[in-house]
């Protein structure tokens, strides 16, 4: 084995174990205690954060992030990868945005001439646009770490109104440039979704003796989701544009039938607790649309345009 081979070996061999031997690795690649000594003075150069304990039960360690063995990429997996990091770009805020443009920085440094090239010219060709927003997230990353850890956690959640809330956060996803935290809310009783912007507040919950049994569960994010207590039949007549405007709407888009003349009508359930947030919605559309069904919805739609007429009187 020669000395390259040795060290991507001893990159693998280092990242697996949390703590090792000089003894220990020089037996297992087959090479002298002064040879391994060299060996990890090398990696340490390479930026391998190694660290020694001297004395009984001592050994070597690596401290904060592990480095991968180099890997090899073809120009067309490089470039993937790199559009890949640069989709994120829009997002003010992200769990990992130092290390996304660090390694974009790196793909840039190690390419050669033809394949960034091709990159610079594809950036003025193709774009991942993803809505920017301004709205401060200073929550994002302890909102993440206590989902991997599954741990109990007490936020200061701002709606309608500014509530404090017990939650346990399941996961992370985002949508449409927003982050949303899906979680098992106490309050509740149940699992809610949390738009991450408008968490004020947040603290480690220190009893957790409240906390759900660890389980596999994979976050399944979704959109308006419907409680089966407080379903209402959701019917409403849309004109060609109107239509055009609901397929756009991922949550409706599945629900309109459409007619011969391009114009259709949805029909699907809407829980009863987003009937304030469906009246700003149809109202957008102005004559595209004429809700029809629930009857809670077109009397506080009918309300809400009273106001209106009044506000723009005089």
């Amino acid at each position: 084995m020669n000395k390259a081979q040795r060290l991507i070996q001893l990159i693998m061999l280092v990242n697996e174990r949390k703590q090792f031997t000089i003894q220990e690795l020089s037996e297992e690649l087959g090479v002298s205690r002064r040879t391994m000594i060299r060996d990890l003075m090398e990696l340490s150069e390479l930026g391998v954060p190694l660290y020694s304990q001297v004395g009984p039960g001592g050994g070597y360690r690596i401290l904060r992030e592990k480095l991968l063995p180099p890997i090899s990429f073809t120009e067309n997996e490089a470039t993937a990868l790199f559009f890949a990091c640069q989709s994120l770009q829009n997002y003010k805020s992200l769990p990992f945005e130092n290390e996304v443009n660090a390694a974009l920085q790196k793909f840039m440094h190690y390419l050669s001439s033809e394949p960034k090239q091709k990159i610079e010219r594809m950036q003025q060709r193709l774009v991942f646009w993803v809505p920017p927003h301004q709205m401060e997230i200073p929550f994002l990353q302890p909102l993440l770490e206590a989902a991997l850890d599954q741990q109990v956690i007490t936020i200061v959640y701002e709606a309608a109104t500014r509530r404090e809330r017990m939650i346990q956060p399941i996961g992370l996803y985002t949508m449409n440039g927003l982050w949303y935290c899906q979680a098992y809310c106490f309050l509740a009783e149940g699992n809610r979704v949390f738009r991450v912007d408008r968490v004020k507040a947040l603290a480690p919950q220190e009893d957790q003796s409240m906390q759900l049994e660890k389980t596999e569960a994979h976050i399944r994010p979704w959109i308006m989701r419907m409680e089966e207590s407080d379903l209402l039949q959701l019917e409403v007549d849309l004109t060609a544009e109107g239509v055009r405007r609901c397929q756009s709407e991922l949550w409706l888009s599945q629900a309109v039938m459409l007619h011969e003349d391009g114009s259709g009508t949805i029909h699907t359930k809407l829980s009863a607790s987003y009937i304030s947030w469906a009246v700003q919605f149809f109202l957008g559309f102005g004559t595209e649309a004429n809700v029809r069904q629930p009857p809670q919805l077109r009397a506080a739609i009918g309300d809400k345009l009273k106001q209106l007429m009044q506000q723009y009187a005089h």
